[in-house]
C-alpha cells in the first residue's frame, strides 16, 4: 500500500501480584518513530566503533543482534511508561500514537543502561 507505514511491534505478558492471571500488552512502533530514536541515540556510530574490536566475519550477526535488541529495549521502555500510568488487567494494543515522546525522553535518559544491556547481551564486555 503506497504511503503506508511499516509497523514494529513486541508483545509482552505482564503479571501483577495481585492479578491472578497475566495479560498479554502489544507495544507497537512506526518504523519511521524508531529511526527517529535511533538517530537521536547515535545508535549506528556508536555500535559501528564497538565492533571495530571483533573480528570481521562476525561484525553483521552483532550488528544485525544489536539492532533487534534496541528495538526489544525500546518497546521494553514504552511499556514501562503504560504501565506507569496504570494498567487494567486486560490484552491490550498500545499503538505507534500513544506515548510516543514518553518513550523518547525515557530512552533518552536511559541510553548508557540500553547501551550497557546491548553489550553484555552481544557478550561483548561483562557488564
Amino acid at each position: 500500500m503506497e504511503g503506508a507505514s511499516e509497523i514494529v511491534h513486541c508483545v509482552f505478558n505482564v503479571k501483577k501480584r495481585s492479578w491472578k492471571g497475566g495479560v498479554q500488552v502489544g507495544i507497537q512502533f512506526e518504523q519511521a518513530q524508531l529511526n527517529v530514536l535511533h538517530e537521536s541515540l547515535d545508535f549506528a556510530s556508536w555500535i559501528e566503533e564497538i565492533l571495530q574490536a571483533s573480528p570481521v566475519e562476525d561484525r553483521q550477526a552483532y550488528r544485525r543482534h544489536a539492532e533487534d535488541l534496541l528495538i526489544q529495549l525500546i518497546c521494553f521502555y514504552k511499556l514501562q511508561e503504560y504501565i506507569h500510568q496504570g494498567i487494567q488487567q486486560e490484552n491490550v494494543q498500545v499503538d505507534a500514537s500513544q506515548l510516543f515522546r514518553e518513550t523518547q525522553d525515557l530512552v533518552c535518559r536511559e541510553i548508557e543502561e540500553i547501551k550497557r544491556q546491548i553489550l553484555v547481551e552481544l557478550d561483548i564486555v561483562d557488564g
